[in-house]
């Protein structure tokens, strides 16, 4: 009993079922196939999963605020391609870098004015803009070939090394810490978890629900801008049709991680391991030999198996509750000042 209580409690904690699961998915994939953790293919695996993992983090982000983001896959492509090509018209490296970054900033402020200034429902903007972007692309592919660029240092952004450990690994590092301690050590993102909660009992207590939520999908578009200049910088060419299904490989990673769909709890590190699962699923997969149209399946199973088992989890914790109440062990439950408390700290100065 004491055993299942335990456990019951570890896994409960935000990202360890999924970080546990990893670990067992990285040993089966390693003695299925020897090269798996070969210098070679985990820097290969390191440059395929850190776009993914950017997009994975933004989308859960606006998750835990309670919103949807389906356009950050298409708009890490366009975002590619705008980087492109600036390079292709000379500009130079940083110029490039900006311009990328720039696209998901516009398309992220795009998708959050339409839904907190006009009202409409996140699914249908975002879902429009995924659209945009994604035909925007193909225009533009259309219109310059967005290859051949040997512009000093822009494939150095993932092919470089530092410490012996690709370039792009560090960029992403940093973006993550970041973003986490942003989520959960700043007034803003304890925000994001209050609109998540309780949007209402946000706006009662002084916090403002549309600039927040306007906050949330202009950091998801930024990341998916990041995303698409490591794409462009990876690939050294864009094609139409770049980063399309990506938004749904984000958010089953993000749902893997633990992020809850109806708002209010995640965080950025669970969210980067749901998106490692992923990544490490698709590699283990390549090296043996499946077909990858597989793996769109493996996603749509992912997401199922992920909302089931974050419900079970969470049935799992609330029976351990109440058997301590029971049996007098628990301490009594926590009343609403705790969660006014909560809310105090999101609160506008």
């Amino acid at each position: 009993m004491n055993f299942q209580r335990t456990a019951s409690r570890i896994l409960s904690v935000n990202g360890v079922p999924i970080a546990i699961a990893l670990v067992i998915v990285v040993i089966i994939f390693q003695i299925m196939s020897p090269v798996f953790l070969t210098p070679g293919s985990v820097r290969d695996y390191i440059n395929n999963a850190i776009p993914i993992l950017l997009l994975t983090v933004g989308v859960a982000i606006v998750i835990v605020a309670g919103g949807i983001d389906l356009s950050v896959g298409t708009v890490a492509g366009l975002s590619a391609g705008t980087t492109m090509w600036t390079l292709v018209n000379g500009a130079p490296t940083l110029v490039a870098v900006l311009t990328g970054v720039g696209t998901g900033l516009v398309f992220g402020l795009f998708n959050g004015l339409m839904i907190t200034r006009f009202g409409i429902n996140d699914f249908i903007v975002t879902l429009a803009t995924l659209n945009i972007a994604g035909g925007l692309l193909i225009v533009l592919t259309e219109q310059v070939p967005l290859q051949g660029v040997t512009t000093p240092g822009f494939s150095d952004i993932v092919y470089g090394n530092v410490f012996g450990i690709p370039s792009a690994f560090w960029i992403a590092a940093i973006i993550f810490v970041l973003m986490q301690f942003f989520l959960v050590k700043t007034v803003f993102g304890r925000r994001i978890f209050a609109i998540g909660i309780a949007p209402s009992a946000a706006n009662v207590a002084g916090v403002n629900v549309e600039r927040v939520r306007l906050g949330t999908f202009v950091l998801s578009g930024v990341l998916a801008g990041a995303a698409g200049v490591l794409l462009a910088s990876r690939l050294g060419s864009v094609q139409a049709f770049l980063g399309s299904g990506y938004e749904f490989i984000a958010i089953a990673g993000a749902v893997l991680g633990g992020v809850s769909l109806a708002g209010g709890r995640g965080s950025v590190w669970a969210a980067v391991a749901g998106g490692l699962m992923l990544a490490t699923l698709q590699q283990g997969l390549r090296l043996n030999g499946v077909d990858p149209v597989y793996f769109s399946i493996v996603t749509g199973l992912c997401i199922v198996a992920g909302v089931v088992f974050d419900r079970r989890i969470q049935q799992l914790a609330l029976s351990g509750i109440r058997k301590r109440r029971r049996t007098g062990s628990a301490p009594p439950p926590p009343d609403t000042s705790q969660e006014a408390h909560l809310l105090r700290t999101g609160k506008q100065d």
